[in-house]
């Protein structure tokens, strides 16, 4: 685990960061490929990415914070400081989404069949920025006598809440989930029975896999001393799309687009 990959004179070259960064510039590059297959504009592409990480990072920290916000009583302001830590995939999804609302009614856009290039593309994105998270020693799992178990460093958030002893990968588990979840997001593609289908099953699909990961995390934020605040909000997630699939297959039927 390597927080600091270099440094580029003075300036700190973060794992996070900089596998962020890849995980966005992959995402988009998914994005436009079906969008051309899509015929939808590249142009269109590159316009929402751009709000889409804004909206992304205000959603991840506002999540964060909600979530928390006993931490933030004695020092109101500390909340605005998301560079310091704390920045929730949930949230940066909500966000995400609320924009991409907003962005395909400005534009005219038709919501499904733009929602269904995005979510192969965002779960790529979110693959490659657990990697990051896995190098930055956050987002980890719980301690195991496990073979796999990983030992972070000293200066990590797993370091710093364990010490040495062995944790679960929770952050690389989940990054192959996500691929998992990408190459079958791929294959309903070519074979949705109508627009919007893909991005449902990417909401029914990626909730499921971090409602059963949170129970090796480590650092979850807890509700009611019982489930943990992701776990409820990906219950709440799972069933909204369940519900949503079934309305919209009654009123499509199987009428596969063209």
């Amino acid at each position: 685990m390597h927080p600091i990959l270099f440094h580029l004179g003075s300036f700190e070259v973060r794992a996070w960061g900089l596998m962020v960064a890849i995980g966005v510039i992959a995402g988009m590059a998914l994005a436009l490929r079906l969008a051309r297959k899509e015929g939808i504009e590249e142009e269109i592409i590159y316009d929402f990415v751009m709000w889409a990480i804004i909206a992304g990072l205000l959603g991840a920290r506002i999540w964060e914070v909600a979530f928390s916000w006993q931490n933030y009583t004695s020092d109101p302001l500390s909340a605005l400081k998301f560079w310091d830590g704390g920045l929730s995939i949930q949230g940066a999804i909500a966000g995400g989404t609320l924009a991409a609302v907003w962005f395909i009614k400005k534009r005219g856009l038709q919501f499904w069949r733009f929602a269904d290039i995005g979510a192969p593309s965002l779960i790529l994105g979110q693959a490659i920025g657990r990697i990051g998270c896995f190098l930055n020693g956050d987002a980890f799992g719980i301690p195991t006598s496990s073979w796999f178990g990983v030992i972070y460093q000293p200066g990590t958030p797993a370091f710093s809440m364990y010490g040495a002893i062995p944790l679960v990968p929770a952050e690389l588990m989940e990054g192959a989930g996500d691929l998992l979840i990408l190459g079958i997001l791929l294959l309903l593609l070519r074979h949705r029975p109508y627009r919007g289908f893909v991005a449902l099953m990417y909401f029914v699909l990626y909730s499921l896999l971090r409602f059963t990961l949170e129970f090796w995390r480590g650092d979850s934020l807890l509700v009611a001393n019982t489930l943990k605040a992701a776990q409820v909000s990906s219950l709440v997630i799972a069933v909204t799309a369940i519900v949503l699939i079934l309305f919209r297959l009654r009123i499509e039927g199987n009428n596969p687009p063209k």
